[in-house]
Protein backbone atom coordinates (compact mmCIF):
# COMPACT_ATOMS: atom_id res chain seq x y z
CA UNK A 1 0.00 0.00 0.00
CA UNK A 2 1.44 3.64 -1.07
CA UNK A 3 1.78 6.12 1.91
CA UNK A 4 -0.05 9.06 0.66
CA UNK A 5 2.39 11.51 1.63
CA UNK A 6 4.54 10.40 -1.11
CA UNK A 7 2.02 11.29 -4.05
CA UNK A 8 2.24 14.87 -5.46
CA UNK A 9 0.40 16.40 -8.00
CA UNK A 10 2.83 14.68 -10.68
CA UNK A 11 2.43 11.30 -9.80
CA UNK A 12 -1.07 11.79 -11.19
CA UNK A 13 -0.26 14.15 -14.35
CA UNK A 14 0.46 11.05 -16.55
CA UNK A 15 -2.71 9.26 -15.37
CA UNK A 16 -5.27 12.21 -16.28
CA UNK A 17 -8.13 9.94 -18.44
CA UNK A 18 -6.67 6.50 -16.97
CA UNK A 19 -9.00 4.16 -15.38
CA UNK A 20 -8.70 3.11 -11.55
CA UNK A 21 -10.02 0.27 -9.59
CA UNK A 22 -11.55 0.28 -6.60
CA UNK A 23 -12.08 -1.84 -4.23
CA UNK A 24 -11.34 -4.50 -6.34
CA UNK A 25 -13.76 -3.36 -8.79
CA UNK A 26 -11.13 -2.88 -12.84
CA UNK A 27 -12.42 0.89 -14.76
CA UNK A 28 -14.56 1.95 -12.02
CA UNK A 29 -13.29 5.56 -12.06
CA UNK A 30 -11.78 7.64 -14.75
CA UNK A 31 -9.36 10.83 -13.65
CA UNK A 32 -10.58 13.47 -15.04
CA UNK A 33 -7.92 16.36 -13.82
CA UNK A 34 -5.94 17.37 -11.12
CA UNK A 35 -5.98 20.57 -9.57
CA UNK A 36 -2.88 22.23 -7.92
CA UNK A 37 -4.19 24.20 -4.54
CA UNK A 38 -2.91 27.37 -3.16
CA UNK A 39 -4.21 27.13 0.20
CA UNK A 40 -1.41 26.59 2.66
CA UNK A 41 -0.59 23.49 4.08
CA UNK A 42 2.10 21.17 5.73
CA UNK A 43 2.30 19.56 2.57
CA UNK A 44 4.52 20.54 -0.26
CA UNK A 45 1.81 21.31 -2.95
CA UNK A 46 -1.89 20.29 -2.06
CA UNK A 47 -4.02 19.31 -4.51
CA UNK A 48 -7.34 17.91 -5.64
CA UNK A 49 -8.26 15.05 -7.92
CA UNK A 50 -11.14 14.77 -9.92
CA UNK A 51 -12.87 11.56 -11.00
CA UNK A 52 -15.99 10.12 -12.83
CA UNK A 53 -17.63 6.49 -13.42
CA UNK A 54 -19.63 5.85 -15.88
CA UNK A 55 -20.74 2.12 -14.16
CA UNK A 56 -20.85 2.78 -10.57
CA UNK A 57 -21.90 5.38 -7.95
CA UNK A 58 -20.26 5.79 -4.87
CA UNK A 59 -20.90 7.13 -1.28
CA UNK A 60 -18.38 9.47 0.57
CA UNK A 61 -16.48 6.79 2.14
CA UNK A 62 -12.60 5.58 2.20
CA UNK A 63 -11.88 3.24 -0.56
CA UNK A 64 -8.95 1.27 -1.67
CA UNK A 65 -8.21 2.58 -5.25
CA UNK A 66 -5.65 1.25 -7.47
CA UNK A 67 -3.57 1.90 -10.79
CA UNK A 68 -1.05 -0.50 -12.29
CA UNK A 69 1.31 2.40 -12.61
CA UNK A 70 1.34 3.87 -9.18
CA UNK A 71 -0.29 0.73 -7.03
CA UNK A 72 -2.87 0.84 -4.32
CA UNK A 73 -3.65 3.40 -1.58
CA UNK A 74 -6.84 4.11 0.61
CA UNK A 75 -8.47 7.43 -1.33
CA UNK A 76 -11.34 9.81 0.85
CA UNK A 77 -13.47 10.37 -2.11
CA UNK A 78 -16.67 12.98 -2.40
CA UNK A 79 -19.34 12.99 -4.68
CA UNK A 80 -19.84 16.28 -6.49
CA UNK A 81 -22.68 17.76 -8.20
CA UNK A 82 -22.50 15.65 -11.53
CA UNK A 83 -22.45 17.21 -14.40
CA UNK A 84 -22.37 16.62 -18.90
CA UNK A 85 -19.21 13.85 -17.69
CA UNK A 86 -21.34 12.42 -15.36
CA UNK A 87 -21.15 11.52 -11.58
CA UNK A 88 -18.17 13.48 -10.18
CA UNK A 89 -15.86 12.13 -6.92
CA UNK A 90 -12.97 14.58 -5.52
CA UNK A 91 -10.41 13.86 -3.47
CA UNK A 92 -8.21 16.39 -1.52
CA UNK A 93 -4.20 15.75 -0.82
CA UNK A 94 -3.74 18.69 1.80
Amino acid sequence: MIDLATLTPESFDPLVGGAFSVNGIADALVLLEIERLKAPSSRTQPFSLLFTSGTHRLTQATFSVAHPAIGEFELFLVPLQPDARGPLYEAVFN
